[in-house]
């Protein structure tokens, strides 16, 4: 199905609150494209609250060039987000989170392995680490590209997540088994390493949710 660009513009508004509500990101944290045709995306703008974003705020990005139109300047990391829609023509939408158990999974630098059926779905089996870059350099987008490529996830070293999908259901249904699989990883390891049961892990991941995610 084809979309016009202002129903894109209303999509990647609409895809902004569902991470809050999801809670993968946090304020203004996080960012999303969407593509628009070969050679331009829109991006969602630096530092703005999902909350008050319009779709007119929504800048275009050439994804070849880097350069941008539009009221507000695009999200830093627009450098990731066009290198993977150069090198994946088959991806339409990209997201770039930091949900509790993929950014804790991310401080370790480590490979996820496909804990799930979903996972292998979704993401294509195992999830890789990029090497750590500084924010919005050249070095963390090659380090993203290589760590992505096969794939439509992978962990940004002491950062977040990037996943990428062929639609927005695609890319929403990526993060979630994403977050799903670290989650089984570290309860997992958890038990393995402390000896606590499954009922402990599960008890202290519930209070942490109600102490910390009001």
């Amino acid at each position: 199905m084809a979309y016009t660009e202002q129903e894109l513009r209303q999509m990647v508004k609409d895809a902004g609150i569902r991470m809050l509500e999801e809670n993968l990101v946090q304020g203004t944290w996080g960012n999303i494209s969407v593509r628009i045709d070969d050679k331009h995306a829109l991006v969602t703008p630096s530092g703005l609250d999902y909350v008050v974003m319009t779709p007119d705020d929504l800048p275009v990005v050439d994804i070849e060039t880097l350069e941008w139109t539009g009221p507000r300047k695009p999200t830093s990391e627009r450098k990731i987000h066009a290198a993977i829609l150069r090198a994946r023509p088959e991806i339409n939408v990209v997201l770039h989170s930091h949900p509790t158990w993929g950014a804790t999974f991310a401080s370790t630098h480590l490979s996820l392995p496909a804990m799930n059926d979903n996972m292998k779905k979704y993401l294509g089996g195992d999830v890789k680490c990029a090497k750590y870059g500084l924010a919005g350099t050249g070095k963390l987008t090659k380090n993203a590209l290589a760590a992505i490529e096969g794939r439509n996830a992978c962990f940004l070293a002491n950062h977040g997540v990037f996943v990428c999908g062929k639609t927005m259901e695609d890319a929403f249904e990526a993060c979630r088994a994403l977050e799903n699989g670290c989650r089984e990883y570290i309860e997992r390891e958890t038990v393995k390493k402390t000896g606590a049961d499954e009922y402990s892990v599960d008890l202290s991941v519930e209070y942490f949710n109600k102490t910390y995610k009001k």
